[in-house]
């Protein structure tokens, strides 16, 4: 109980320790990754002293069909504009986020009229029906040449009862030089 006791008041200490707040460090990165299929992935990003971080990443796959994400993190919020070209987009400012498509609208399929199926009705021949009863099937049933006897093994099994006993030692605990027997 001593141990839980103080190994409760180690993790309050722990956890009461002033936490030191330091101000944000400029800083900037960048990324340009292209990998064997010719998939191109950048990200760069840029922060300053107000802890306003600036940036955007891309996708641009061996097709062409691409899209940039540039965003503004501030004491505002989070501003983004995503440009793209990817098809079934469309320009619009969902969330107060900016979305510019630059896809090309697919024609509207042609819609093609079916002709008309004529359907010409057949009258059907009249079907007749015999019923024919099965003649009974005799099986010969004959007698095994040889049967299958179980075999047995005659073991002995012994049950001996098993004593078991459990004590209880004491344990102590010391924080000091450890004592000798």
């Amino acid at each position: 109980m001593f141990t839980k006791v103080l190994l409760c008041c180690f993790v309050a200490y722990v956890a009461s320790q002033a936490v030191e707040n330091y101000p944000p460090q400029p800083y900037t990165f960048n990324v340009d990754n292209i990998d064997e299929n010719g998939t191109r992935i950048t990200q760069e990003e840029t922060g300053d002293e107000n802890n306003v971080k600036t940036g955007s990443y891309s996708y641009t796959d061996p097709f062409g069909m691409q899209r940039t994400v540039k965003y503004v993190a501030d004491a505002t919020g989070f501003h983004v504009t995503i440009e793209t070209n990817e098809p079934g987009t469309k320009t619009s400012n969902p969330a107060d986020a900016q979305i510019i498509s630059s896809s090309v609208e697919a024609p509207a399929p042609a819609v093609v009229k079916p002709a008309p199926v004529v359907v010409k009705t057949v009258q059907q021949a009249p079907v007749t029906v015999h019923a024919v009863h099965a003649s009974p099937v005799v099986h010969a049933i004959q007698a095994p040449i040889s049967y299958a006897a179980p075999v047995t093994y005659d073991t002995a099994h012994h049950v001996a009862p098993i004593a078991v006993s459990l004590s209880h030692a004491p344990l102590t605990y010391s924080l000091g030089a450890a004592k000798s027997a």
